[in-house]
């Protein structure tokens, strides 16, 4: 359909061109082409070279959450991570973006982060949140990760779980929630 719109605009202006070709040179023909024929659009590949690292990016609380919380587990582990994350946004009793959910605590009067509120450790541990590249965990893998995750949306194998914990604890909250699977080192929670 688009394509014949675009070849009847051409056939009109080159026609027009025939009949009057006093009021049509080649660069009115040329610039009636373009306006019929849109520039092809470009769409740059997210990559972690061209979106830089900040926490208010999707992409890169996701990745950060992933690299915090399961850098050190197998390919499962991560997406199980990443899966609860996404799952909280989409829960109403959670904020509705990745950041807001990777970042949400409580705050004292003061400003200051509560150390004991947070929902993911690693952001209220009193450590800097950007990643570092020691003990051979990649964070660019984590940031292609939370990429595909984000534009390809794996199945759920947490089956909605918003909540998770490493083997190595036993959080009080645990009691009030059903336990859904163990994926690596974390057991997942709704």
């Amino acid at each position: 359909m688009i394509m014949s719109i675009i070849k009847g605009g051409i056939a009109v202006a080159l026609g027009f061109s025939f009949y009057y070709p006093s009021y049509l040179n080649s660069y009115i023909v040329e610039e009636l082409i373009y306006e019929v024929i849109p520039k092809p659009v470009v769409v740059e590949r997210i990559s972690i070279d061209n979106t830089p690292w900040a926490l208010d990016n999707e992409y890169h609380c996701l990745a950060s959450n992933i690299y915090w919380e399961a850098r050190n587990q197998a390919l499962p582990g991560k997406l199980a991570v990443a899966q609860v994350t996404i799952n909280r946004v989409e829960t109403s009793r959670y904020p509705n973006t990745i950041c807001g959910v990777v970042t949400q605590t409580r705050y004292y009067p003061s400003g200051r982060i509560d150390l004991h509120s947070c929902q993911f450790s690693w952001y209220c541990d009193g450590l800097g949140d950007r990643p570092v590249e020691r003990w051979g965990f990649s964070y660019e893998e984590s940031f292609e990760l939370a990429v595909m995750f984000l534009q390809e949306r794996p199945t759920d194998v947490t089956e909605g779980s918003t909540h998770y914990h490493s083997t190595t604890v036993s959080p009080f909250w645990r009691a009030s929630l059903d336990r859904v699977v163990q994926v690596g080192d974390h057991i997942f929670y709704k």
